[in-house]
C-alpha cells in the first residue's frame, strides 16, 4: 500500500451502482442529482427574483419573459453544474478490508483500524458523510484525497445524499464495519 497505510482505489465515478464481490459501492444518481440541481435552480431563480421585485420596488414583467428567463436560468444554472462536476463525482465504497472515498478526482482507501468514526449528518440531499480517523495518523501520500484537520484528527467529508443505494444503507454498511463504540448514530 502507497504511504504505508493508505491505498489508491481506482474508484469510477462516473454514476454507476457496482456491486462487487467484497463490498458496495454507493456512487451518485444521475437523476437525484439532476432532480436536487433543477430544485435548488428555481429556488435561486425564485428568491433572485424577490429580492429584485422588493429592492427596486417594481411590478413583476409580463407573464411570458418571467417564464422564460426561470427556464434560461434554470437550465444554465444545471449545464454549468453539470460542467464542473464532468467526471468528479464523489463516490463511497465499503468493503471488508477499507472504506474508500473519492471525491473531485481524488481517491483514498481508509483501513477500518484507521477509521474512529464515521457520520452521516443532515437529512435527504444535504446528506454529508464525516470519516474521523485517529490522531496521529499519518497524511495520504500526494495526489490523494486529502484530509481537514478537526479537534486535532484527521477528517474526511464527501457528499452522499444523492448517492444510490441511500445514504440509510450506507449508515448500515458502516456500522457493521465499525466498533460499537464508534457506530455511526441515526439521524
Amino acid at each position: 500500500m502507497a504511504g504505508g497505510l493508505y491505498s489508491r482505489p481506482h474508484l469510477r465515478t462516473e454514476g454507476i451502482l457496482m456491486n462487487d464481490h467484497d463490498g458496495t459501492a454507493f456512487r451518485p444518481s444521475v437523476p437525484r442529482a439532476l432532480g436536487f440541481l433543477l430544485l435548488s435552480a428555481v429556488a435561486g431563480w425564485l428568491v433572485a427574483q424577490l429580492l429584485l421585485a422588493l429592492l427596486f420596488w417594481s411590478p413583476p414583467p409580463d407573464l411570458t419573459s418571467l417564464v422564460v428567463s426561470g427556464v434560461v436560468s434554470v437550465l444554465v444554472f444545471v449545464g454549468v453544474s453539470f460542467l464542473v462536476q464532468r467526471g468528479g463525482w464523489p463516490s463511497v465504497r465499503v468493503t471488508d478490508t477499507a472504506l474508500e472515498l473519492a471525491n473531485r478526482r481524488a481517491s483514498v482507501g481508509l483501513p477500518w483500524a484507521l477509521v474512529r468514526s464515521a457520520v452521516i449528518r443532515y437529512p435527504g440531499p444535504f446528506a454529508t458523510l464525516r470519516v474521523t480517523l485517529h490522531a496521529g495518523v499519518p497524511a495520504p501520500p500526494p495526489g490523494a484525497l486529502q484530509p481537514r484537520v478537526r479537534a486535532g484528527h484527521p477528517t474526511y467529508q464527501v457528499h452522499v445524499g444523492t448517492m444510490l443505494p441511500a445514504p440509510a444503507v450506507l449508515r448500515a454498511a458502516l456500522t457493521h464495519h465499525l466498533p460499537r463504540e464508534a457506530a455511526v448514530p441515526p439521524s
